[in-house]
């Protein structure tokens, strides 16, 4: 039997999600761990106190610790040297000229926060690669930030800050 034999669909409601690729579904069986590539792993770990510790249990993990690639041989030559099954990029703009040359072994992209809009889409997915992103990336931390406002702008606090020092 293949590896994936063993593997149950997952059902909701009336239909059967099974998106992930073959390999990453063999994990689950065989505990294989997909190779990951983090293209800029200093953008989001700028402070060097993030655990990734949850990313490497479940992939094998290579961390290229910039805070930006912006030369796209390079971002191809990064991919192209890892051939992983999964591209993780932070705020960073992936072309299409680069994305055209990614190994068939990139089988998903994650921007690890809210947006897409530095990803072609349509591209990656007419190359069978699944894009994804973190809905709920610091929700949590912009909540704060809009009380923080709120709270600032009704008690003047920036014009109090200044006439101190006037």
């Amino acid at each position: 039997p293949t590896p994936t034999a063993a593997f149950t669909p997952l059902h909701l409601g009336s239909k059967t999600h099974n998106t992930l690729p073959s390999r990453m579904i063999a994990s689950r069986v065989l505990r294989y761990r997909p190779k990951a590539l983090f293209l800029n792993s200093a953008r989001l770990d700028f402070d060097k106190k993030l655990d990734f510790s949850r990313l490497t249990a479940l992939t094998d993990l290579v961390r290229n610790e910039v805070d930006i690639v912006q030369d796209e041989n390079e971002i191809v030559d990064l991919v192209q040297k890892s051939q992983p099954e999964i591209v993780i990029t932070k705020e960073m703009e992936v072309s299409a000229k680069a994305l055209e040359k990614f190994p068939d072994t990139v089988k998903l992209l994650c921007e690890a926060g809210t947006g897409y809009n530095n990803i072609p889409i349509d591209l990656a997915r007419d190359r069978g690669i699944d894009v994804v992103n973190i809905p709920t990336y610091s929700t949590e931390s912009v909540a704060h930030m809009v009380i923080t406002y709120i709270m600032s702008f009704s008690a003047a606090i920036f014009d109090q800050a200044r006439m101190l020092y006037d």
